[in-house]
């Protein structure tokens, strides 16, 4: 056997960098919930003996790993507080709850072998601290990633995929998963690519192939200072690293770090007419009437408490805190005039202010396991009825004027 063959077996290259530094690279396929793969972090470790390991996580995913650990150094599911009313004020809802569905499905699968998600990446920074070697983080940022797979995803397959992690039943393949077939899709890592590619491109091209790009740039640029290196990633994209790291040594390649963590800001125009058009429908019925003091001063007051009242009245049903409920009967005949801002998400936020969410509650919230015990006891759910709620109790007092006022243009 040569030792091309040889090296492409124990996925370990050579990188020569225009004949002024080689450095050797071995590649640790693993997957994040298999005990085996945490032994052969240790072993690789210890018999490889590289001078920089490398590992397949980002900063925030590496510090979330690091401080969910006890005394003993075990990883634990901590009852985190999570700010919620930032991630409303970011426009994040979306990535976090397909962030939170990734990470339940995941945390499922390791309760049925009895590991926690991670664990090897643990033992890999453990190993680092206890031989003294650096470490380098690098993989794209999880938020960067997730945001881009929304963006290029078609509507369909978001509800599909959505649909998928929501509602496992009892018969799902997660059920029929077992340590066997984990090791199976480590060894056969590459053709499940290939199923990936064929059941989505498009998930395909941003959460794996993308992420091999970056990653093998930034192992080729770690590489220029170190003779021998050992980077741990997740089996499914052992071959494409090995792919880009080979054509960035040939210079065949030009990976652009920059490009690949732009994230598009997509705003929704034909939502944003809709609510401009309404609007102007109620402007123009408030100004042809202006003549008349009278009609006008019973019109507002009408208005203020048919959209107010039916808005409270919502996050009344949705046993919202009495501060939300003023909020919303305020907010709702003002928001109703403006297209770009709803009564339910100011009324959403005073309730958050007032709601502590945690990690638990979230995890509830995606199982959807008792939905009468989630309306009376959870928080995130009870912060999702007032927004939408109140919402609907605006919507349904804006288009009881509609037609109306449509009557005064024609």
């Amino acid at each position: 056997m040569d030792n091309n063959t040889n090296n492409n077996k124990n996925n370990i290259i050579i990188i020569n960098h225009n004949n002024e530094h080689i450095c050797e690279i071995k590649l640790i396929g693993t997957a994040h919930v298999s005990e085996d793969s945490v032994k052969k972090v240790e072993q690789s470790i210890i018999e490889f003996e590289p001078d920089i390991i490398g590992i397949e996580l980002d900063k925030d995913r590496f510090f979330s790993l690091t401080k969910n650990r006890d005394k003993s150094g075990e990883i634990v599911d901590n009852n985190n507080k999570i700010d919620f009313l930032k991630i409303v004020k970011e426009g994040n809802i979306t990535l976090f709850l397909v962030q939170t569905i990734l990470s339940n499905f995941q945390k499922n699968i390791g309760e049925k072998f009895d590991i926690k998600p991670g664990s090897e990446m643990i033992k890999a920074i453990d190993l680092a601290v206890e031989y003294g070697k650096p470490l380098a983080l690098i993989d794209r940022p999880i938020n960067i990633t997730l945001k881009r797979t929304i963006d290029a995803l078609p509507f369909k397959e978001k509800i599909k995929l959505l649909n998928s992690f929501l509602f496992e039943g009892e018969d799902s393949e997660l059920i029929k998963v077992d340590k066997k077939s984990i090791n199976e899709m480590v060894n056969n890592s590459e053709e499940l690519m290939k199923l990936l590619n064929e059941i989505s491109p498009t998930i395909y091209k941003v959460l794996v192939n993308e992420r091999d790009k970056y990653m093998a740039k930034n192992i080729f640029e770690q590489s220029k200072n170190y003779n021998k290196m050992l980077v741990v990633v997740g089996a499914g994209h052992i071959e494409g690293i090995k792919k880009y790291l080979k054509q960035l040594e040939n210079n065949e390649i030009n990976i652009n770090i920059n490009e690949l963590l732009t994230v598009k800001k997509n705003k929704n125009y034909f939502k944003l007419f809709v609510s401009i058009l309404i609007t102007l429908i109620i402007i123009y019925g408030f100004w042809s009437i202006s003549s008349n003091p009278e009609a006008l001063k019973k019109l507002t007051l009408d208005w203020i408490l048919v959209n107010g009242s039916l808005s409270a009245l919502g996050t009344i049903i949705a046993r919202g805190k009495i501060q939300s409920v003023i909020t919303s009967f305020i907010a709702a005949p003002i928001t109703s005039l403006i297209p770009v801002i709803g009564a339910g998400y100011i009324t959403a936020l005073v309730e958050l202010r007032y709601r502590e969410i945690t990690s638990k509650d979230i995890e509830e919230l995606i199982k959807g396991d008792n939905i009468i015990e989630l309306i009376k006891n959870n928080n995130a759910m009870r912060v999702l009825l007032v927004f939408i709620l109140s919402s609907l109790g605006s919507v349904i007092g804006t288009f009881y004027f509609v037609p109306g006022f449509l009557s005064l243009l024609f």
